[in-house]
Parts: structure tokens; C-alpha cells; sequence
């Protein structure tokens, strides 16, 4: 069994666009300042999972974290003062797909999540784990670089798309995004 990698490439390039396409149209009122590819590790495993999608906009992120501190608020407290602004680090909400108001969305339904999964489970077995994930993010690359140009324009034309990944999340990130994004929203990696 081998991997089809421009059919893996295309198919979660045409789902992911379509589902970001969806979220967005459904929410006109919306500044959409982010979308991820997010789930796929790049620690060995036996298996390689297939990435979820996520997305986020200004507005789903400041109702988010007004909850979040009416919530951690003392008894009696119905001011929402004490609201941190949002922190602009990678590892803050901002930036973190799980926390996102649309996260862990399935580009496809389980049985090809399935085979897609076991297909490059399969290669990595064959030809090593370390070739089969940097062949595997490569292509994640090129599908965010996609959905960049794609999504960024009108209202959420400084959305950025990248591939979310906790353990590497600096050089990843430097890898997805323009050196003006990096500048702009994470300058602690340009320095």
C-alpha cells in the first residue's frame, strides 16, 4: 500500500478549503484572523494521523475570553475590568487551534480519515518514519500556503494559515508564514 501524495495533497486542500469557505460565509460579521491544520505530530508513532482544521475570528476570540473571565471572576463580580488584553505569544488562545471557537473539524468522513491514515502509516513503516513525516509536512505546507492565498481577502485579508504543531511550533511557524506575518504577529521568533 502506498500514498497517492498529490490525491492526499488535493483532497485536503479542496476539504479544508471548503469548510473554512463555509465557516466564513455563515459569518459575515466576522474578522477571521487565523486557520490551522492542526493534529498531526511530528513525534514517532505507529501510526500518522490526518490534520484537523481550525479556524478563528476576532470576534469569536474577544466572546471567548470575556467568558473565560466571567467564569474565573469572584462571586458578585459583574464587571468584566479586570479582562487581560489578549496575549499576542504563540502558546497564548490567540494562537492556540484547540482553544479556537471552530476547532478540530474533520476534512473527511471516518472511513477515508481511515485508510488515508493507515496508507501513510504504511510508508513510514516502509521507508522510515522521519522521511514519510517531512514528506507528509511538506505537503501540510503547501496546502496552508493554499488556503493563505486563498481566504485571505476582503474582510480577513491579514489572515495568516499555518500548520500548528506544539513541539516545533517556531520553526513551523517560520516555515509557513512571510517574514511581515512573523513580524506582525509573533516577533519574538524574528528577534
Amino acid at each position: 500500500m502506498g500514498v497517492d501524495w498529490t490525491a492526499l495533497e488535493e483532497a485536503i486542500r479542496k476539504s479544508a478549503l471548503r469548510q473554512a469557505r463555509e465557516v466564513i460565509d455563515s459569518h459575515p460579521e466576522h474578522v477571521f484572523y487565523a486557520v490551522a491544520l492542526d493534529g498531526v505530530s511530528t513525534e514517532p508513532s505507529d501510526h500518522i494521523d490526518l490534520p484537523v482544521l481550525a479556524l478563528n475570528s476576532e470576534q469569536a476570540l474577544a466572546r471567548d475570553l470575556a467568558l473565560a473571565a466571567v467564569d474565573l471572576a469572584p462571586v458578585g463580580d459583574d464587571d468584566l475590568d479586570g479582562v487581560e488584553p489578549v496575549e499576542e505569544s504563540f502558546y497564548s488562545t490567540k494562537w492556540n487551534p484547540p482553544e479556537w471557537h471552530w476547532c478540530s473539524m474533520d476534512l473527511f468522513d471516518d472511513s477515508a480519515t481511515e485508510l488515508w491514515g493507515e496508507a501513510l502509516s504504511q510508508v513510514a513503516k516502509t521507508h522510515g518514519w522521519e522521511a514519510t513525516i517531512r514528506r507528509y509536512y511538506e505537503l501540510l505546507f503547501r496546502v496552508t500556503e493554499s488556503l493563505g492565498r486563498e481566504l485571505a481577502v476582503g474582510r480577513n485579508a491579514e489572515l495568516i494559515a499555518y500548520v500548528s504543531d506544539e513541539d516545533h511550533a517556531d520553526k513551523i511557524l517560520r516555515r509557513c508564514l512571510t517574514p511581515e506575518q512573523l513580524q506582525r504577529h509573533f516577533p519574538e521568533l524574528v528577534r
